[in-house]
């Protein structure tokens, strides 16, 4: 089983604390930060199973993190879920090409967090799954590859 350690990265308060609390019903040892700075200034002293990272956030924004947490061999291997209200086929594409394993709605329901923890080894399996009314989470790995257009509007 991976470490049994997330990192949630939010300017807001209130999305950190949600989430949080929502980890540590599976058992796991949360650690938050504000900035995708603070992020980095962890991530050289601890290694966390998992990172959620928000998207829109002042100063580097969730896309520049995951860019420099995956350009870093000391970090790279960190599985980093976009936790964000953000959507869309080119979030979607750019969060790909940049590291992203998936993104995960701000909203996000228990069922659906279950899923994410359960593909990432961090939780073991309940005798009952619940499942969600619709599947709202995007998995990297359930998509077909598509190059990312930086150039298209949004």
């Amino acid at each position: 089983m991976a470490s049994r350690l997330a990192l949630v990265v939010d300017d807001s308060k209130t999305a950190r604390i949600t989430l949080k609390r929502m980890l540590e019903k599976h058992d796991l040892h949360v650690d938050t930060v504000e900035s995708a700075q603070q992020a980095l200034d962890y991530l050289v002293h601890k290694t966390p199973g998992v990172i959620f990272m928000d998207h829109m956030m002042p100063g580097m924004d969730g896309l520049q993190a995951v860019q420099a947490i995956k350009s870093n061999p000391s970090t790279a291997t960190i599985p980093i879920m976009m936790y964000t209200s953000k959507e869309g086929d080119l979030y979607v594409s750019q969060a790909r090409a940049l590291g992203a394993i998936g993104i995960l709605p701000k909203q996000v329901e228990p069922a659906e967090l279950y899923e994410v923890l359960s593909s990432l080894g961090l939780v073991s399996e309940r005798r009952t799954a619940e499942t969600p009314s619709r599947n709202r989470i995007v998995m990297m790995d359930d998509l077909p590859e598509a190059p990312a257009q930086a150039d298209e509007p949004e």
